[in-house]
């Protein structure tokens, strides 16, 4: 299930106020900050992640360490759906939270420097996520409803954007935001009585998940396929394909090159255009090396 159940902002912010740690750090105490999270992190993952003592110099150089490491985290939270550590409902959300403080740091980072405040801002946030990891569980257990209607207007931001690079039809676009409300309606009825039970909130993750792979910009998991990790399936698809050498060296400067443009993107704030540009260029890239979805 991908980070549009939620409702990210609010999520961020709830955890935040459930943090005793975050709410009393200084702002001028990064050090304080990377020494808190560093220990949670040790206890995590161990040393695997690389940041439990570079985050802070990373964001210093200029760099994106979350985005870099969003991969291992979100592996971490499937693993823990997994072993029943953490529920389904919580590893959405922590999902996409994380992919909200990604969007942040990335903001933040545009100009490739990251100021005292925006590196305590995002120290301080990220310590929240890693304390929820950490504890299984998030503070306001009610926030966990209502994620259906709330990831609306994301869920039919995807759909348009799979319309317009011809991923889907206009048929099947309108036929996804239908059924989409169609669930809505289905989360209302759950909730006439107040709360959603551990059974309802599965069948919710289960239709929501169905909902997703129709939609074909999500991986096994949840994880988003960035167009980097697409172009990356291009590249192994190639041998497969049944095409000249002459095609398949075609298509890998194609590939370079767009590789190149979609890692600039995800180092600045790209517009809307922009986006659409490089959908566009991926989703006809897959289609001439017969990457199958």
């Amino acid at each position: 299930m991908t980070a549009t159940h939620c409702l990210p902002a609010a999520a961020l912010a709830l955890a935040l106020a459930a943090s005793p740690a975050a709410a009393q750090t200084p702002v001028d105490a990064p050090s304080q900050q990377q020494e808190r999270i560093g220990a949670i992190l040790g206890a995590l993952f161990g040393d695997r992640l690389g940041v439990t003592t570079s985050i802070e110099s990373q964001w210093a150089a200029g760099r994106t360490p979350l985005l870099t490491q969003r991969a291992q985290f979100t592996a971490r939270i499937d693993s823990d759906v997994r072993s029943g550590a953490i529920s389904q409902m919580t590893g959405t959300r922590l999902k996409s939270d994380y992919a909200a403080l990604v969007d942040l740091e990335t903001r933040y980072g545009a100009d490739r420097r990251f100021t005292a405040e925006e590196r305590s801002d995002l120290a301080s946030r990220y310590s929240a996520l890693t304390r929820v990891l950490s504890d299984g569980r998030y503070a306001d257990a009610s926030s966990d409803t209502a994620s259906v209607a709330g990831g609306k207007a994301d869920f039919d931001r995807r759909v348009d954007a799979a319309v317009s690079s011809r991923r889907l039809s206009r048929t099947e676009g309108t036929r996804l935001k239908t059924d989409y409300n169609a669930l809505i309606q289905v989360e209302a009825g759950y909730l006439r009585d107040g709360q959603i039970t551990a059974r309802e909130r599965e069948d919710l993750d289960t239709r929501l998940d169905a909902l997703d792979a129709r939609v074909g910009d999500v991986g096994y998991g949840g994880a988003v396929q960035t167009p980097r990790n697409r172009l990356d399936a291009v590249l192994r698809a190639l041998s497969s394909a049944g095409l000249s050498v002459a095609a398949q060296t075609q298509l890998r400067v194609e590939q370079e090159d767009l590789s190149r443009l979609a890692a600039a993107y995800e180092r600045l704030t790209p517009s809307t255009d922009e986006r659409a540009y490089l959908e566009r260029r991926v989703s006809e890239l897959e289609t001439r090396a017969k990457v199958r979805r």
